[in-house]
């Protein structure tokens, strides 16, 4: 794929299309994730599911995500990318569009796996295509600017479609964004520079690390699947208005974008032992804050501290993956870095619903904590051994 400037004059329409196609992909592949306190929230305020089974809708799509981008490592350079993107769209649109209209658990759950995986195969495949530019650096640069800024939007604006249509208002917003890209799919996408010979490789001497590596994302996502999918419901718990918290949530993945610019930088002068460290400082008192919720300073907790939570999580996944990276000099082990990622958050809302139904709502603070300290016990691990 050609390198694309962003400047109007080298911009064709075929050109325009593929790269707004691409950006609109990844921008869906992550919203899922981005926006689990609101959809755990509208799915506990239907009141139509018990605690358990909201964590299990909240996992469905990141458990169909997992099934599609774990096995990408086999099929993404070897299926016809636009045809295969096209269709993934169209089943995405259609599973968001039955959701709206479904309030079975077992139909919803069957509808948000199905969604996950056509997420999950076009998600690949933009990836991939990113992963051609010649420019690669500045493509996820602004691949993870579109995801933040979505999130935000949704966060600002999403709390009060909810309170007025439910959930069905999450997966109908998606499906505006989601239509223009198969719209864009049929004037330009890109094509497959590298077709895929062969999908080994080799982890002679290093299989130990990668399993330390793997299991450190692992825990660290099931942190965030458990604390981050229900910080909506802690912060509704201590009497603010789903607004209140989705514009504190909002603002809060606005300015977590500062520990990812913040993270390099630290890295190369105190390495990246000193970062894993550091995050497990800041963001276990965060978690501490959190529990101690009261009526009063409330807000000023809440915003406080869930905004330097997130500014710490931005910053130490390039951490991780630049660990996950060094495990395997080829560089094909880092594909599975993604899975890690949907393991853990595929986990952490059903075991964090467990934890609310046997003991209270902040159980998921303690039950957090402890992974993110063993993540980080696992990816120093890691670290030395790779």
């Amino acid at each position: 794929m050609q390198d694309l400037s962003y400047s109007a004059v080298r911009f064709s329409l075929p050109q325009w299309a593929r790269y707004s196609g691409l950006m609109l992909i990844t921008m869906m592949g992550a919203a899922v994730t981005n926006l689990m306190p609101l959809i755990v929230g509208a799915f506990t305020d239907s009141g139509l599911f018990s605690t358990q089974q909201v964590g299990y809708l909240a996992a469905a799509d990141v458990a169909g995500i997992l099934l599609s981008t774990t096995s990408a490592f086999w099929w993404v350079r070897r299926v016809p990318w636009r045809p295969a993107v096209q269709l993934s769209l169209l089943l995405f649109i259609v599973a968001n569009l039955l959701t709206a209209l479904a309030d079975s658990y077992t139909v919803l759950l069957l509808l948000r796996v199905a969604a996950g995986l056509a997420c999950g195969v076009s998600y690949a495949i933009a990836l991939a295509a990113l992963g051609d530019e010649q420019r690669v650096d500045k493509a996820f640069g602004v691949m993870v600017t579109i995801q933040v800024a979505f999130g935000t939007v949704g966060f600002m604006l999403l709390p009060d479609l909810i309170s007025r249509f439910g959930y069905g208002a999450i997966y109908q917003s998606f499906n505006l964004f989601l239509l223009v890209a198969l719209l864009l799919s049929f004037i330009s996408f890109a094509q497959n520079q590298k077709p895929q010979h062969s999908v080994r490789f080799d982890l002679s001497g290093r299989l130990a690390p990668a399993i330390w590596v793997f299991a450190g994302v692992v825990l660290y996502y099931f942190a965030q699947g458990g604390v981050w999918g229900y910080l909506e419901r802690l912060g509704v718990s201590a009497g603010l208005s789903m607004a209140e918290v989705g514009y504190v949530l909002g603002l809060g993945f606005a300015i977590s974008a500062v520990g990812s610019l913040l993270s390099g930088a630290f890295v190369a002068k105190f390495g990246r032992t000193a970062a894993l460290w550091l995050t497990v400082a800041i963001q276990l008192p965060c978690l501490l804050a959190l529990s101690q919720l009261t009526a009063g300073p409330a807000w000023l907790i809440y915003a406080v501290a869930t905004i330097v939570y997130q500014i710490f999580w931005s910053f130490v996944v390039p951490v991780m993956m630049g660990i996950f990276n060094d495990v395997d000099p080829s560089g094909r082990l880092i594909v599975f870095c993604l899975s890690a990622f949907k393991v853990g958050l595929m986990l952490g809302p059903p075991i964090a619903a467990l934890a609310i139904s046997t003991f209270s709502l902040t159980a998921v603070l303690p039950l957090g904590a402890v992974a993110i300290v063993l993540s980080a016990l696992c990816l120093q691990l890691a670290q030395r051994r790779a």
